[in-house]
């Protein structure tokens, strides 16, 4: 994994060349037919905290681009592992600290979270209200609503604190992708297992179906699991895995949990990559598929997400 050269606190100093070539020959493992360059350079100062100086160092080392000049556009996740890995205050790393912070708490006695499910039309024009589909624990429902700012659905969620014991023989699979780093990654790429081994690069819905492949091949149970990551002050869409420890079917995220150690600030010896995260994971189904859709169309979706009594 690229070792991040600040801290998740603060903005980093300069890297060097040699760290960003590095970074960069990762990321150039994804081939560039899988890149949609739509992000202008002051999307990645605005939203990346990459300054200008810094994009000009990471294009100097290799980083993709389309365009010339003030024209130039980058590719999203290029700019958002630019950032993660690089230590910026960005919008991942605000997101992991969140998530840290999260599962820190959840052994609070009596905590739930509120969380509402808001989306809008990706149709406009259309007759009629909107038709969307909500994924929600007892499977996906027919809402109608507004075409903006529809107010969908709200989920109460009560994390559970105490989980069994992982028995040796997950903990020894959960340690067999410590060498695999934490990288967004598009679509086409981040099911490929083949890809994820050879370039030592994965997110957690890639990782999460190895595990669970590997796992039953090896005799333990498990399963696929798909939900919500449940944080103020905005919940996100998630993968996992599951393994059925007695009787109980217990989370797992060691691409996850490195990243907050690493970023996050969750301490490791309390919190390591081969515990289970489950505190901050709600399930609602066994596949990757939308939270929201609208006639079949995939809907952007926020999750506002705060403490309840």
């Amino acid at each position: 994994m690229v070792t991040p050269v600040g801290s998740a606190t603060r903005d980093a100093g300069a890297p060097g060349p040699a760290q960003l070539g590095d970074l960069v020959r990762r990321l150039r493992q994804v081939p560039d037919r899988q890149r949609r360059f739509a992000d202008t350079e002051t999307a990645a100062r605005r939203l990346h905290r990459i300054r200008p100086e810094l994009l000009a160092a990471l294009t100097a080392a290799g980083l993709p681009y389309t365009g010339e000049g003030t024209e130039r556009l980058f590719d999203g996740y290029d700019l958002g592992n630019s950032a993660l890995h690089l230590g910026l205050v960005s919008v991942q790393s605000r997101s992991m600290r969140s998530w840290a912070k999260a599962l820190q708490s959840s052994g609070a006695p009596g905590r739930s979270y509120r969380v509402e499910v808001v989306s809008c039309c990706p149709v406009p024009g259309h007759t009629g209200p909107c038709p969307y589909g909500v994924l929600l624990p007892d499977g996906r429902r027919l809402i109608e609503g507004p075409p903006a700012d529809a107010r969908l659905a709200e989920l109460t969620v009560s994390p559970v604190v105490r989980w069994p014991e992982l028995p040796e023989a997950v903990r020894e699979l959960l340690r067999e992708v410590e060498g695999i780093g934490f990288y967004l990654l598009p679509e086409a790429v981040r099911w490929d297992p083949e890809f994820m081994w050879r370039t030592r690069m994965a997110d957690c819905g890639g990782a999460a179906a190895w595990l669970v492949a590997e796992g039953t091949r090896r005799g333990l149970a498990a399963r696929f699991s798909f939900g919500l990551l449940v944080a103020k002050p905005y919940s996100t869409p998630h993968c996992w895995a599951e393994f059925l420890v007695d009787g109980v079917w217990v989370p797992v995220d060691p691409l996850l949990v490195r990243a907050l150690n690493q970023w996050g600030g969750l301490d490791a010896q309390v919190f390591p990559p081969d515990s289970g995260p489950g505190a901050l994971f709600h399930r609602l189904t066994g596949r990757f598929t939308k939270v929201v859709s609208h006639g079949g169309i995939w809907a952007q979706v926020s999750l506002p997400t705060e403490t309840v009594p």
